[in-house]
């Protein structure tokens, strides 16, 4: 198991006594009987549940959720009270009766022996993430869209971080950080809490054996909506979490990938300009050039709409303390 953070001295965690599987789902008809299907398969023996947070579907989302339930150990759906990305989850917090919570998404599938493995890594740090694997989903071309994800450990950037499809957290260290943060409901709310909860003193772990068959939209269109939010909440980042790139932390120096301390901004956004322009031809070319230029000249634009926004415009203090919470009731 590869550590992303030096312990604080902090004591192990004992096996989660109740494990609940957290899911969030917006119109996820077309893939969640997959995803059911894949945990009712799990061979974990422990006590454990899975809560289907609606948030809002106008599609059979909820019906095959409760079909499921004579499948799986406990099947429960739960109304989301607000759309996003840290409503739900919060929403299925609140509702898991479980003292770990283990989170994945309504479109990816998780990989036998998952939930033993992420339970597993839990013993030892009080929030893990697996890894993410594209290629039994997803086309090459659309593959080539994203950025990979590393085999050997968590992906890192001012500080180590996992996606929220495939990660788990006590519960108990969950309410302590106030829950998922609701100024970050259009996404980056996993890097987010990562990067406050290790802020915090908590240890953030990877578990390489937690494996979840990521999905990604095959479209152009979506592609190109994906890259744009993730250039925009990487400026809200930069604006709540800027004050990183002086820290001398552990966690920056073990990170074994780090793709960016968020310095020479200027370079790197000179150098994805010459890139776009230097590949305009990839628009002629095959639908795996194009998506690649498109997914780069998105996340560009919306990161120059992003510096805009929350760091040219945006006076308020940066900072931890800056980020809200949506408060999970303990």
């Amino acid at each position: 198991m590869t550590e992303a953070t030096s312990p604080p001295g902090q004591t192990g965690h004992s096996w989660p006594p109740s494990v609940s599987v957290v899911i969030p789902a917006y119109n996820a008809a077309a893939t969640l009987a997959e995803q059911l299907e894949a945990l009712a398969g799990q061979d974990y023996e422990g006590d454990w549940e899975v809560v289907v947070v609606d948030n809002g579907s106008n599609d059979a989302t909820a019906d095959i959720a409760r079909h499921y339930a004579q499948r799986l150990p406990t099947c429960r759906v739960v109304e989301g009270r607000r759309r996003g990305h840290a409503a739900p989850r919060n929403d299925g917090a609140r509702a898991a009766r479980g003292e770990l919570l283990a989170y994945c998404d309504a479109d990816d599938v998780v990989a036998p022996g998952w939930l033993r493995a992420i339970a597993a890594a839990a013993c030892r740090y009080d929030l893990v993430g697996g890894w993410l694997d594209p290629e039994p989903l997803n086309d090459e071309a659309t593959r080539s869209w994203h950025g990979a994800y590393p085999r050997d450990g968590l992906r890192s950037w001012l500080l180590p971080y996992s996606g929220a499809g495939n990660f788990a957290i006590w519960a108990e260290v969950l309410c302590d950080l106030g829950g998922w943060s609701d100024d970050y409901e259009a996404g980056a709310e996993d890097v987010e809490l990562c990067w406050r909860a290790q802020l915090a003193g908590y240890r953030l772990g990877f578990a390489p054996d937690a494996v979840v068959q990521v999905r990604y939209r095959p479209g152009l269109r979506s592609s190109a909506r994906k890259a744009w939010t993730i250039g925009i909440n990487s400026e809200r980042l930069l604006r709540d979490f800027g004050f990183l790139r002086e820290l001398d932390l552990p966690a920056k120096a073990e990170a074994v990938h780090a793709v960016d301390d968020g310095t020479g901004a200027l370079g790197r956004a000179l150098g994805r300009g010459v890139w776009l322009v230097t590949r305009l031809h990839y628009l002629l070319g095959s639908r795996r050039r194009r998506g690649q230029w498109i997914s780069v000249g998105a996340q560009y634009a919306g990161r120059l709409r992003g510096a805009l926004e929350y760091r040219v415009r945006d006076r308020l203090p940066r900072g931890p303390a800056r980020a809200t919470t949506g408060k999970v009731a303990g």
